[in-house]
């Protein structure tokens, strides 16, 4: 734009727009401010709309920061029109105004909580508790009181009390101030961060009505068990084992009496905000204030035998099994994966065992003598002797089938032992189930299939359990100590001796993870099934098998691990965002309404007006359309000596509209129509050359099936596409008889090419942007990636975001320059409705080739 700019200041028309100096300095500035700020608008737009479809998890900080920004850009635009007409746009401050409180309504909510207890009984809660209590405690309650299950006794401290907890220290806003602009992903500044809030809230004291009332509940259950009593403190944070499990993301404490209660109690509020925590729940699509936390206080079992039930393969529902792991003593090993386990899969129509391994299990864990835990060595006559007989794996089946029916979904279920062999249900919370699909497996690909030996690529280890399928290829990192953690590098495939939960902040890093121990029903199996990277865990060597930094093709699916990168394995794969559904992801969502759909298309509709203006995209448009009337003096109602524009009749269905720096136009002064012979400028010549090209056509429909239009009409979003006539609105060309600046919207999308075509190669260039459609996004990206692969072979250098893009091309000499100038006319008509066509990525290639053999209507040769 700079030449435009340049050459707009030398111009006689400044004296024309204004007739003293400082007048037309005054509107130039407020002009060029408000094309600047436009510009800049829509870049942040095209941004928040490929984080939403990007498939991947996105930052809300980032999301809330540029949301700021574009709103005070909107705003600063509505100011500087103002200030360039006169304030004639009054009633636009309004709509601004309006569309950001909203937008900015969406995206700080805040979780309100209603004033309750600090403390509640297990047995006065149910599911309808879960906004108080979390969903660990509420299900507790649930399964004693409507499936009449037994549960450890105990009571809840409820949501209400640690945000009482936190308002009283004043932690809250710390808190915020401290991850407001955190990357989750730096894992070194995540720990550091996380470190320092932790001890914040270690460090605070309880308010002294909270701390009473732990102390008392624990008074009154200790009174009803005995004076010996010990608890195990639980995370019950708001939002888990809900939709997203946050599965071993937060902080038990096992094995407290009522001298530690306290501090117990702080360190799982604290754990609210453990790495792993803090990862999850953003990555989830979890706002920090959606996740409070409750904690469930409840009796210690001092278990014989202990474990996890699935009430469903989480790899295949249709395999209608039951899975069980069990360890003598007490499941914290079992859980986080450090340990092994006897396994055992029940058919669950005729409750027979199908399938069992017992494991050698030379140690357990047991409550210590004062507080925490012990390990103790499993005596000899029981290390290989099944955990479970087959009386009481019936006994837990019926439970699991009795929980599956109350719920009415698939079960994650921890239970317990006791020594008088009385079973007790810790947890029950849904399944998170394997959705890693590949196009390959849509289509019916077998398992035997991927399990063929592949000559060039040895199998370097073929032991394990799928914890998580799929197949991923990368270079082994060999992980030696949780220190290294912030050093695992991207796209790296993880090997380590166990799973744990504290893996999660690099889960986002790692293609894949290979363990040496641990179980398909630990925690670390439910969140790599959550994040879809393929996980075999179990494989007893991984570690001392796989050599460090070599490449590797991990096939989880099968159990096999292939020496190199197995390009016959590494099949598409079908992503999905794992915030979709989540409240951050709604919250863009509804947010996204506010700000991208175009509604005012048409300055000659009757909404084209400030009332008009439903989000910031139509802001930006009404604003920019005012601006270049108000600063050209465009329009039927302005009289002929005051016109500055010119009509061009260039027999398109498009109006056009042009204003002459100098040398442009060859027409009599004060003329307000021109010819397209009249047109002196050099590139301007050469763009219309190309958009009055004998085979583009500007009318017809591209091979549109409009049979399938309801696709685009039913946006699942934002737009909703106009039934298109005319294609009218203005469009603007200054120019010069060098210098081009068009500004083109037709419809819902919009082009901008600014030029300059000399005789000195190293002043000329073309720039062209483009943005925008009535289709969905998928479409409209896939038009915007077509014109960025045709723009690649005419040399541009090119940057593409979602449906935006820009094109750069450099000293060129004239005669080149103006042949790109055509091509780029007959791209303007060729692609105007292209978004409605494509349908699917392999259909870009064909019209890029067809593009370039002279078919601008896309006909298809039979």
């Amino acid at each position: 734009m700079f030449k435009f700019f340049d050459l707009f200041r030398k111009s006689t028309i400044s004296a024309r727009i204004a007739p003293d100096k400082a007048g037309f300095q005054r509107k130039y500035r407020y002009f060029t401010s408000i094309l600047a700020g436009n510009n800049r608008a829509l870049e942040i737009i095209t941004d928040l709309e490929h984080l939403f479809y990007e498939d991947k998890p996105f930052n809300m900080g980032y999301v809330l920061v540029q949301s700021e920004i574009l709103i005070g850009e909107a705003l600063n635009i509505v100011e500087d029109l103002n200030a360039l007409s006169g304030g004639k746009y009054p009633g636009l401050f309004d709509a601004a105004d309006t569309i950001g409180a909203g937008i900015l309504a969406e995206l700080e909510r805040k979780k309100k909580l209603d004033k309750t207890n600090f403390v509640f009984p297990l047995e006065r809660l149910s599911q309808e508790s879960v906004d108080d209590v979390g969903g660990k405690a509420a299900n507790l309650g649930e399964v004693f009181n409507r499936v009449n299950l037994p549960v450890p006794q105990g009571f809840a401290v409820t949501a209400y009390a640690c945000q009482h907890f936190m308002e009283h220290n004043n932690l809250a806003d710390l808190v915020d101030s401290k991850l407001r602009h955190l990357d989750v992903n730096d894992t070194e500044s995540l720990m550091k961060v996380s470190d320092k809030i932790r001890s914040m809230i270690l460090e605070a004291e309880l308010p002294i009505d909270l701390e009473r009332a732990i102390i008392q509940a624990f008074g009154e259950l200790r009174q009803k068990l005995g004076p010996d009593i010990r608890i195990s403190v639980r995370s019950s944070a708001t939002t888990e084992d809900s939709e997203a499990s946050f599965a071993g993301q937060h902080s038990t404490v096992l094995n407290v009496g009522q001298e530690n209660l306290i501090n117990a109690y702080k360190e799982v509020v604290s754990s609210t905000f453990n790495p792993r925590a803090i990862f999850y729940r953003r990555s989830k699509g979890y706002m920090d204030q959606d996740v409070i936390m409750s904690v469930a206080c409840v009796m210690m079992i001092d278990a014989k035998v202990s474990g996890v039930m699935y009430t469903v393969d989480p790899h295949d529902s249709r395999h209608s099994v039951i899975l069980i792991s069990a360890v003598w003593g007490l499941c914290a090993g079992a859980v986080e994966g450090s340990i092994l386990t006897d396994y055992y899969e029940i058919n669950k129509k005729d409750r027979r065992i199908q399938d069992s391994t017992v494991v050698t299990k030379a140690t357990m864990l047991r409550s210590g003598v004062s507080d925490g835990l012990r390990e103790e060595s499993v005596p000899d006559d029981m290390k290989d002797r099944p955990c479970l007989e087959p009386a009481q794996i019936e006994m837990l089946v019926d439970y699991g089938l009795r929980l599956e029916g109350h719920y009415g979904v698939a079960l994650d279920i921890e239970w317990a032992m006791d020594q008088n062999d009385r079973f007790y249900i810790l947890q029950a919370r849904p399944l998170k189930r394997s959705l890693k699909l590949s196009k390959d497996k849509i289509a019916g690909t077998s398992a035997d299939n991927a399990q063929e030996e592949f000559p060039d690529h040895p199998i370097v280890l073929r032991e394990g359990v799928t914890a998580s399928e799929g197949v991923a290829t990368g270079l082994a990192y060999i992980l030696t100590s949780e220190h290294n953690l912030p050093g695992v590098p991207e796209g790296s495939i993880l090997i380590a001796q166990q799973t744990s939960p504290r893996y999660v902040p690099v889960i986002g890093r790692v293609q894949a993870i290979v363990t040496d121990v641990g179980s398909v029903t630990g925690h670390m199996a439910s969140v790599a099934r959550e994040f879809r990277i393929p996980t075999l865990v179990g494989t007893g060597s991984g570690t001392a098998t796989i050599p460090h930094g070599k490449e590797i093709t991990v096939d989880a699916t099968n159990g096999v691990i292939y020496e190199g990168r197995v390009e016959q394995l590494l099949h598409e794969e079908i992503t999905i965002n794992p915030m979709k559904g989540s409240p951050t992801y709604k919250s863009l969502q509804s947010s996204l309404k506010k700000i991208a759909p175009l509604n005012l298309t048409d300055p000659n509709y009757e909404n084209f007006a400030p009332e008009g203006c439903q989000t910031i995209h139509d802001i930006l448009r009404f604003a920019h359309e005012m601006a270049m009337q108000e600063m050209f003096r465009i329009g039927d109602d302005v009289e002929v000596e005051k016109s500055i524009a010119v009509h061009l009749r260039a027999y398109l269905p498009v109006n056009i509209y042009v204003v002459d720096l100098g040398g442009g136009l060859s027409v009599d002064p004060g003329a307000r129509e021109a010819q397209t012979k009249d047109v002196m400028s050099i590139p301007f010549r050469a763009l219309l050359k190309g958009m009055t090209h004998k085979d583009v056509d500007w009318s017809g429909d591209v091979g549109v099936d409009w049979r399938g239009f309801t696709s685009i009409v039913a946006e699942s979003v934002f737009r909703d596409p106009m039934k298109e006539g005319r294609m009218g609105g203005p469009n603007y060309a200054v120019i010069s008889g060098e210098y081009l600046n068009f500004n083109s919207r037709l419809g819902y999308h919009f082009a901008t090419l600014d030029t300059y075509c000399g005789p000195e190669v190293n002043d000329n260039y073309i720039t062209f942007s483009f943005k925008g459609g009535a289709a969905d996004i998928g479409r409209r990206s896939r038009r915007a990636r077509l014109i960025a692969l045709i723009l690649k072979r005419l040399r541009f250098k090119v940057e593409l975001k979602g449906d935006m893009l820009r094109g750069e091309l450099k000293k060129y000499d004239c005669d080149r320059l103006q042949e790109k100038l055509d091509m780029l006319g007959r791209l303007l008509g060729s692609v105007r409705l292209l978004d409605m066509v494509l349908s699917d990525d392999g259909q870009v290639g064909w019209y890029v080739d067809e593009f370039f053999k002279g078919n601008y209507t896309f006909e298809r040769k039979h």
